[in-house]
Formats: C-alpha cells, sequence, structure tokens
C-alpha cells in the first residue's frame, strides 16, 4: 500500500490544528507521568548528574514534549524540525509552560555545520520510523552528529512486535484514515544492526508501557478524549508504572547509544 513521502508540507498538515495553552500544558504534565520519561529522566541523571548543565536537542521535534521536560529541569534546549507549522506548535507549547527553546528550522538528513558535536543529548520520538533505504540509517547517524563525544541520544520509534499498534496501524491504513505518510516500525535486531554499522557499541533498549499500549484498540478512548472531564482526569492521572513486558512489547522501543 503505498502511502505519501515524508516532506516539510505532509507535517505541516498533520501540525495544522492548534491546541490551547492549557492542552499544551496538559501534554506536558501528561509525558512527565509516563513511564517512557520516567526511564529517559533516570538515565540522563545517572550519566550527568542534573540537567542544569546541559545542552539538549530534540530532532523533528514537533511540539517538543520532551525537550519541555528537559527546560522544566534547567537544561538549554534546541528544537530542530523542516516543519514551519511544527515550530510554530513548539513555540506555543514552550511558551504555555514558561520555559524557552532556540527553534531551528532544517532538515535532520542535512544537520546544521554550526550545531554538529554540539549537545550532550540528543533525542527524536517518533521520527525514524518515517525513513527508508539509506536515510533509514542516516537519521540515526544525524543524532550522533549533534552530540560531542560521550554524549547520549535517546530514539523512541514504534515496536514491529506491538501486537496492539500493527492492528490500529492496519485499520488505519485499510480505511484510509492513516495520516502519518510512511512509517515503517523497527525490530531490535535492525536497531542492533544500524548500531553495528554506525559503530556504537555502547547502547541500551527499554520500552514505554506495554499496558498503556491497548489504548490503540479501545474504542472508548476516542469518546473519552473528547469530554471535558476525561482532560482533567488525565491531568489527575497517576504515574505510569512498567512492567516486565515493556522491554520487548511495548508500543515504543526507546534506543539510547552514547557517541564513541
Amino acid at each position: 500500500m503505498a502511502h505519501e513521502p515524508n516532506s516539510a508540507e505532509l507535517w505541516d498538515r498533520v501540525w495544522r490544528d492548534a491546541p490551547d495553552a492549557d492542552a499544551h500544558r496538559q501534554a506536558v504534565a501528561a509525558e512527565a507521568r509516563t513511564i517512557r520519561w520516567q526511564r529517559i529522566e533516570t538515565r540522563v541523571r545517572a550519566a550527568f548528574g542534573d540537567f542544569r548543565a546541559l545542552n539538549v536537542i530534540e530532532i523533528g521535534a514537533g511540539a517538543g514534549t520532551n525537550a519541555a521536560l528537559m527546560a522544566q529541569r534547567g537544561a538549554q534546549v534546541t528544537l530542530l524540525d523542516y516543519s514551519e507549522r511544527a515550530l510554530l506548535r513548539a513555540r506555543e507549547l514552550f511558551a504555555a509552560n514558561d520555559v524557552r527553546a532556540e527553534l531551528v528550522r532544517a532538515n535532520a538528513l542535512q544537520f546544521p555545520d554550526a550545531l554538529r558535536g554540539t549537545f550532550d543529548v540528543a533525542m527524536s520520538f517518533g521520527l525514524n520510523e518515517h525513513f527508508t533505504g539509506k536515510e533509514r540509517v542516516r537519521i540515526f547517524q544525524a543524532h550522533l552528529d549533534a552530540l560531542r563525544a560521550g554524549g547520549l541520544a535517546f530514539v523512541s520509534v514504534p515496536n514491529a512486535h506491538n501486537p496492539p499498534y500493527r492492528m490500529f496501524k492496519w485499520v488505519a491504513q485499510t480505511t484510509h484514515r492513516w495520516k502519518l505518510g510512511v512509517e515503517i516500525p523497527f525490530t531490535r535486531a535492525e536497531l542492533e544492526s544500524i548500531c553495528a554499522q554506525l559503530g556504537v557499541r555502547e547502547y541500551e533498549f527499554f520500552g514505554d508501557a506495554f499496558l498503556a499500549s491497548w489504548q490503540f484498540v479501545n474504542p472508548l478512548r476516542y469518546l473519552r478524549n473528547r469530554t471535558a472531564a476525561s482532560r482533567a482526569q488525565k491531568v489527575d492521572a497517576s504515574p505510569e508504572r512498567g512492567t516486565r513486558l515493556d522491554e520487548r512489547w511495548s508500543y515504543a522501543t526507546v534506543l539510547m547509544m552514547r557517541k564513541p
């Protein structure tokens, strides 16, 4: 089944609708409760001790939700995206959450020379799966290009072995409701192969919450999301808890790489 190729125009359409300031604040608060963020924060603090001295970049940032969490903890943040509308949403999200970021409009595959080797942390969430062929490896290289020696890259991608996501994606594509263009999830074997190709020897895998991924196939989710009561409930929700299933079966596989 053919899909629209990855392009700035595609993502301008995806980011067309503008949430209000309260929705931007809720998005950051919700991400802070995820087990994925908890695991990222733990690893950043273990490696660097604190966020306050860190220079971090979110690549293909969209609204930059995870970068905003790092900014709240004192990091200096840069957001890079080639979608003008995505950067507009990011500017609104950061303003709503009273944090700051430098916004860079650029193609990640043509990473700006002035930014190379300047970051302690490079990260992306839902970016690399939209690339194919040689670009599928080059986009991982872009994360490493951003880093200083010893820096950490966090690359969060859909897991090819997560059943709810695969079912949701198949239904959306079959019914012509899929709007995200080409999206090819990753296996752990492919990610390990990419690390080998890039000469990365120090890496680790972890996931988000496997149990949360069942929301992909929960019809009540789409009704609840339309109600103000649902949004209030999400704000008050407790932090996610992980399980042993997360590492292999969760929706998102997070690859953490340390730059040699």
